[in-house]
């Protein structure tokens, strides 16, 4: 059964040893120990074969910390993410035939449903062993935690530093308004004609526009009023969006902006009928480093037009 085969670790292990080495007798490769939410794991030092479950949060990880990736499975890597042309796109929900077919000595999933077909974590230990991530705290906080694991927290605490001060950059140069403002990410659901506001607080978890806005000492439309997942009914939009002066729209390239410009409801949001609304390409609601520094940019740029 597709995405359910039961699967041997020690027949696996043996088969995969004489495809990639020939039959050849290897050194040992070195190990760590790690506790993580899993237990304790047994993990290469250094991983050769890693396969990232998920395209935002595990990808990006494996690829800040350049660990030698072999495919990567959800949806394609998005257009800011620097994934090698190399690296192959796998079945989605990921296939586990496939995945063991690959070999991989390193699985890196979310731990968001670890029976589902999407996100597997139950299963994919009899392949390799896997590192969890988490979308209920900060793309930092996941960074550091996998550094750790891997022996890599200088790397990590590296990577982080970087991007603070990119940071406290675009904080120097909007204060002002970044203190005076109300501000929202949101994307329009043509097909439920809602709005969905990515703040922090919903069912969704520590979505990223949030995070790096929180980075930035922006203040955003509060959880409460919104509903469980971040929705806006249409006929909602004056009273929850009222009082927002900037929108950072994000286009998931699927005609969503071109559809909401024509609701009238949303035109007359004074946000809207003031031209402060900035359009942001690309499915940007969870990730990690770059995705964080794609945000980082799409916020200096709305903060730059309620500067004007």
């Amino acid at each position: 059964m597709r995405g359910r085969t039961k699967l041997s670790r020690r027949a696996f292990a043996t088969g995969a040893a004489a495809l990639l080495c020939g039959g050849a007798v290897t050194a040992a490769p070195a190990r760590r120990q790690v506790e993580t939410s899993l237990g304790r794991l047994d993990i290469p030092a250094m991983p050769q074969r890693v396969v990232a479950i998920d395209s935002r949060i595990g990808l990006e990880q494996a690829l800040a910390f350049d660990l030698p990736l072999v495919g990567y499975s959800h949806s394609r890597a998005r257009p800011w993410v620097p994934v090698p042309a190399s690296v192959p796109f796998l079945a989605a929900p990921p296939d586990l035939e496939q995945i063991l077919m690959l070999a991989p000595d390193l699985i890196l999933c979310p731990d968001s449903a670890p029976n589902s077909d999407w996100w597997p974590l139950a299963r994919l230990p009899a392949i390799a062993p896997v590192l969890p991530s988490n979308h209920r705290i900060t793309w930092q906080e996941n960074l550091t935690r996998l550094g750790g694991w891997l022996g890599r927290l200088e790397a990590a605490a590296w990577i982080i530093a970087a991007h603070a001060e990119t940071i406290m950059a675009i904080r120097m140069r909007h204060r002002r308004v970044i203190e005076r403002t109300l501000v929202a990410a949101v994307h329009y659901d043509a097909v439920k004609r809602r709005l969905l506001v990515r703040s922090a607080g919903t069912r969704y978890g520590l979505v990223m526009p949030a995070q790096v806005l929180a980075e930035l000492g922006g203040r955003e439309v509060r959880a409460d009023r919104l509903g469980p997942n971040g929705e806006v009914a249409l006929d909602s939009f004056g009273d929850v969006l009222g009082t927002v002066d900037g929108i950072l729209l994000i286009d998931f390239g699927d005609g969503g902006p071109r559809v909401l410009a024509r609701e009238p409801l949303w035109q007359r949001l004074p946000a809207v009928k003031a031209g402060r609304v900035e359009t942001v390409a690309g499915n940007c609601t969870f990730g990690s480093l770059y995705t964080a520094r794609y945000l980082a940019h799409a916020w200096d740029t709305l903060f730059t037009r309620l500067s004007a």
